[in-house]
């Protein structure tokens, strides 16, 4: 199987992986709590009260949820439902689990809301399943600017306007996705 061919099938699950996150929004809905009203007093200095009004965090025992893609059709990445992760973001809903609520972490799943709020579910699916499929987990476009802007952050070298930043770099990864699945 090729990364085209594969690429394809998860471009043709899209609406089933949707339906699960708004499914899993739904059912966590009464557990969400804004991140304004959370005790982390960086993220309020560097992201805009709308932003952290609109953005929520749901704390999870366990395992953070993640769309069962080999049951969906995609076993291929079966190994991103077992993986060990601390933190998953769902439009603007980000799921922590309980032992790692750092505000690094908050940090992190925020830029993420920050990419979801500017790509759409649909684009931003097909960039995260992109860079999946195409350069694996720590490889991805997405997971690796989060990442190193959760270092600069870690680090207190944010540069300024951290929104406008993260929508510039959004916007330049889905340059190159959308330029690459327009030929699939």
């Amino acid at each position: 199987m090729n990364q085209f061919d594969l690429i394809e099938r998860f471009r043709s699950i899209l609406p089933i992986v949707e339906k699960w996150i708004e499914d899993t929004l739904e059912k966590h809905n009464a557990d969400a709590r804004p991140v304004i009203s959370l005790p982390f007093s960086r993220l309020k200095a560097i992201f805009p009260p709308d932003l952290l009004n609109k953005a929520k965090s749901v704390v999870v025992k366990g395992m953070v949820p993640f769309p069962p893609l080999s049951r969906m059709g995609l076993p291929e990445l079966s190994s991103m439902e077992n993986m060990p992760m601390v933190g998953v973001t769902y439009k603007d809903t980000f799921f922590v689990n309980h032992l790692y609520q750092s505000e690094s972490l908050h940090f992190h799943e925020m830029v993420h809301v920050v990419q979801w709020e500017r790509l759409g579910i649909e684009n931003f699916l097909l960039a995260y399943g992109y860079g999946l499929i195409q350069f694996g987990y720590q490889g991805s476009s997405l997971e690796k600017m989060a990442y190193s802007l959760q270092a600069k952050f870690d680090n207190g070298e944010l540069p300024g306007d951290i929104v406008s930043i993260i929508q510039q770099e959004t916007d330049a990864i889905w340059d190159k996705v959308y330029k690459f699945i327009a030929t699939v």
